[in-house]
């Protein structure tokens, strides 16, 4: 039979409690390392998401430029097109192929408001010629909108009243010189592959009010004055 001292059963009993007490503490330490690490993950995710909306949004901005790049290209490519020539014919064979190929509309009539007050057919595509020779400010959507001077288009307007001839109307613009509406350009059906106008079109909606009367009158005027120097000679 073994006897037990008090000093070894002093240190058997420290040495039962201290594994015991050293694990505890090295879990009481980890616990805190992992949720550390869990809280740094979190944070990283959280910046990572965030990186990619800066990322994003900086991609659609690039992407926005881009295209208002191009739409002012476009228009100041057309813009040049229409004041390069004094020659009335190749200025309306301008007006044909930006209506056609950057609006994607192949029936138009281009009027000029005469001295008399009716609208005057000038040049016209893909419509029956005969059924828009004339047609009087005020009576329909056209005559509406050279009396308002305000555009008509289709997405902001109303056509269920319009006449037989404007029943395929989808846009009607003022033509102004000097802020004064001395004409109209009504556009009907779109190309099938065009489902609906863009802010393009509406740009160049606004390029033809503006700038496309100013050439044709600078083409009349050319006109005039080669007339009277050949009179002259």
């Amino acid at each position: 039979m073994s006897h037990r001292t008090p000093e070894s059963a002093s240190l058997q009993e420290r040495s039962q409690r201290e594994p015991a007490g050293s694990l505890t503490g090295a879990g009481e330490t980890a616990e805190p390392k992992m949720s550390e690490l869990d809280a740094e993950r979190s944070h990283l995710a959280q910046r990572i998401l965030e990186i990619e909306d800066d990322q994003q949004r900086l991609l659609e901005r690039y992407v926005g430029l881009e295209d208002r790049n191009s739409t002012l290209t476009t228009l100041y490519v057309a813009c040049q097109r229409l004041h390069s020539s004094l020659d009335r014919a190749e200025i309306l064979l301008t007006v044909r192929e930006i209506i056609a190929n950057l609006v994607g509309c192949e029936e138009y009539v281009l009027f000029s408001l005469a001295p008399d007050g009716w609208l005057h057919r000038v040049d016209s595509a893909g419509v029956d010629p005969k059924a828009y020779e004339r047609v009087l400010p005020g009576h329909g959507l056209i005559g509406r909108t050279v009396e308002t001077g305000e555009a008509f288009l289709i997405e902001e307007g109303d056509r269920s009243a319009a006449p037989q001839i404007e029943v395929n109307l989808t846009a009607c613009i003022p033509l102004k010189r000097n802020d004064v509406v001395t004409g109209a350009i009504a556009l009907f059906r779109l190309l099938p592959q065009k489902l609906e106008l863009q802010e393009l079109d509406r740009e160049l909606f606004w390029l033809l009010e503006a700038h496309l009367d100013v050439a044709l009158y600078c083409a009349e005027l050319h006109q005039r004055m080669n007339a009277k120097n050949g009179a002259a000679e």
